[in-house]
């Protein structure tokens, strides 16, 4: 892989790491940054993260939760070297191991566990064959579903304990169709948060938070707003994506 840019990225409560990533392909976005900020996890859990990419998300937790164990499987050779070397740049080897294999795989593994304590997801928005097609075949497949239907990325449910959870950032709009394939699979809905691009707009993304097995009770998180009304970073975000 070629062509490529070292960046500072920070969040509230874990400080700021350095990731390798690719100047053209898949590229973190704030959806991530959001994500990991949205996520609880438990001191000793054991963590799975499908569709890595270069490891941001589970770097990013691995320095806010220390006393827990991250597995990265990721698809993409050339994205699997990256996430291996942002996860020595950042002194974490022992901490997330990084897997190379698609989601098919990942139960089969012998190198994964039976049981987590949690999965981390931000799974492709775009149904195959739907909307623009990206030339970069990298970007391709994050942002559509050729790396696995929605369905067989929540199937991945299966491998969470009893009352484990699955944290998931997805399109407000197929809001919808994720709770109920959530539920459908045991997995029931607990936590959500709308976030919105401006205070004026609508949603554009959604954060999950689902639980394996629990009783029905959902809290509705108060919006977070991205952008001020003069521009920029709203408060609340920039809080978050700041160092500690």
């Amino acid at each position: 892989m070629t062509s490529l840019t070292l960046d500072s990225i920070s969040l509230r409560n874990a400080g700021v790491v350095q990731i390798t990533q690719s100047k053209k392909g898949h590229r973190l976005t704030l959806d991530s940054i959001l994500l990991a900020d949205f996520c609880r996890l438990k001191p000793g859990a054991r963590i799975l993260e499908p569709g890595a990419g270069s490891g941001v998300i589970s770097i990013l937790l691995a320095k806010k939760f220390p006393a827990t164990a991250f597995f990265a499987v990721e698809v993409q050779q050339d994205l699997v070297r990256l996430c291996r070397e942002n996860v020595l740049r950042n002194d974490l080897e022992g901490r997330v191991s990084v897997l190379e294999g698609n989601l098919g795989e990942v139960k089969r593994s012998s190198a994964m566990p039976e049981t987590f304590d949690a999965i981390v997801a931000n799974p492709p928005y775009t149904r195959s064959g739907a909307g623009r097609q990206s030339p970069d075949a990298g970007r391709q497949i994050a942002r559509h579903n050729q790396s696995g239907s929605l369905e067989t990325w929540l199937d991945l449910g299966t491998s969470l304990r009893n009352r484990g959870a699955y944290f998931l950032v997805f399109p407000a709009a197929r809001t919808g169709e994720l709770l109920s394939l959530l539920r459908e699979r045991k997995l029931e809905p607990k936590r959500l948060r709308f976030v919105h691009p401006q205070a004026d707009k609508p949603a554009s993304i959604v954060l999950v938070e689902a639980k394996k097995t629990a009783g029905v009770g959902l809290e509705v998180m108060p919006p977070l707003i991205v952008h001020a009304e003069g521009g920029g970073y709203s408060e609340e975000v920039r809080t978050i994506y700041g160092p500690s």
